[in-house]
């Protein structure tokens, strides 16, 4: 009988810590969860490390770093062989999707990058023709 009631005390004491553990979790996800509504870019910004698939110049690895700026965003490319090439003319949210616009000078074409970011994955399209994947790192 004493082995069962310890028993049942032991399973009751581990519970009740996975609870704490299951709580805290929660609530950085709340905490995430504000800060994303009190600012809907919150979610956007940082680094991108972004392979875009295909393209007539084959694949294109890309570093861009997507910044607040004022009401507004700012991207940067981190390569000057990506600064070379584009030009970053806008960068906007739009029902969720990060939008980077540029022009692409060897084309003479403006395009734009769409983003989707699902936590730190990243995937989308550059000019809706090229598939592109990755990772925010920060």
């Amino acid at each position: 009988m004493k082995i069962k009631i310890l028993s049942l005390v032991f399973l009751l004491s581990f519970s009740s810590c996975g609870i704490f553990i299951v709580s805290n979790n929660v609530s950085n996800q709340e905490e995430k969860a504000v800060d994303v509504i009190d600012n809907p870019a919150a979610k956007f910004l940082g680094d991108y490390d972004i392979t875009v698939f295909g393209t007539p110049e084959g694949d294109l690895e890309l570093k861009i770093n997507v910044s607040q700026d004022g009401d507004g965003l700012k991207s940067t490319f981190e390569s000057e062989e990506a600064n070379s090439a584009f030009e970053i003319t806008g960068t906007e949210i739009e029902q969720g999707i990060l939008y980077i616009d540029i022009y692409v000078s060897s084309f003479g074409v403006n395009v734009s990058f769409e983003i989707y970011v699902d936590g730190d994955q990243v995937t989308g399209y550059l000019a809706d023709m090229f598939e592109l994947k990755g990772t925010k790192t920060n």
